[in-house]
């Protein structure tokens, strides 16, 4: 990475802190994306079967969101008018179903771990080949499909379950709504319970193959996972040195014992 590429990064980054939306005229300053560019990418999509629409701006994104009701988003993070970020907050509060894949030209780090915070399924660099992003596409799409095993929901213990699906978690007849990622490693300790998962097998479950930055996001995932699982409690997210991470069940102590 040039000197110019550093600086131009540290710059969108300082926007991305100091103020939620950020102005179009700067942007158009940072990112030069040729309309030839887009139209490659788009014309990539479309011949692998898919049909696309193109939004300039998340302004123009939301407004496409409600008219298309599309199966799938693919959006920027920097954009005119609105943040990628705040597009998908806004859609995630009616919507907590339909993937959304980050593609930037910013460094993963916490850029991406905010883009996962902000509702994301997914998060790729730009540099990546067409050919994955359309590989992480189909998976998050498949990630949806209803499956004909899937149950409505996964009993944990009396009073807590799980609905992997609307990845509603009720606990205490309080219901939290999981991102699509905490989703995905709930499940999987969920079917799994009362056994140590390792880290590569809870990687496959959240990521796949490709978030780079997912060892050091798994952690993050598991830590806000046990504001619902703590140590103490009947149901407890728990670290096996060497092992990985477990949801065990602790016995009920039978009356009198």
């Amino acid at each position: 990475m040039n000197r110019n590429s550093k600086e131009r990064q540290a710059k969108i980054m300082d926007l991305l802190k100091e103020q939620e939306v950020v102005k179009t005229k700067e942007l158009m300053e940072l990112f030069q994306t040729t309309s030839e560019t887009i139209r490659k990418d788009l014309d990539y999509l479309e011949k692998a079967g898919y049909q696309v629409v193109h939004a300039a701006d998340g302004a123009q994104a939301l407004s496409l969101y409600q008219k298309e009701s599309p199966d799938l988003i693919l959006m920027d993070v920097v954009m005119p008018q609105m943040t990628g970020f705040e597009v998908a907050k806004i859609i995630r509060r009616e919507n907590v179903s339909i993937p959304i894949l980050f593609i930037s030209s910013l460094p993963g780090g916490q850029c991406a771990i905010d883009g996962f915070h902000s509702g994301a399924d997914d998060y790729i660099r730009k540099e990546v080949l067409l050919e994955e992003v359309v590989l992480r596409i189909e998976r998050c799409l498949k990630n949806v499909e209803p499956q004909k095993d899937e149950m409505d929901f996964l009993v944990i213990t009396d009073g807590v379950w799980f609905d992997p699906v609307r990845r509603n978690l009720t606990k205490d007849n309080e219901v939290y709504q999981l991102t699509p990622i905490e989703a995905r490693i709930l499940k999987a300790l969920c079917v799994n319970k009362n056994q140590f998962l390792d880290k590569e097998y809870l990687l496959r479950e959240g990521w796949g193959n490709g978030f780079e930055e997912s060892y050091r996001y798994l952690d993050k995932v598991i830590s806000r996972l046990r504001k619902y699982f703590p140590k103490n409690a009947e149901a407890a997210i728990l670290t096996s040195w060497g092992k990985g991470f477990g949801l065990i069940i602790k016995k009920k102590k039978k009356k009198g014992a």
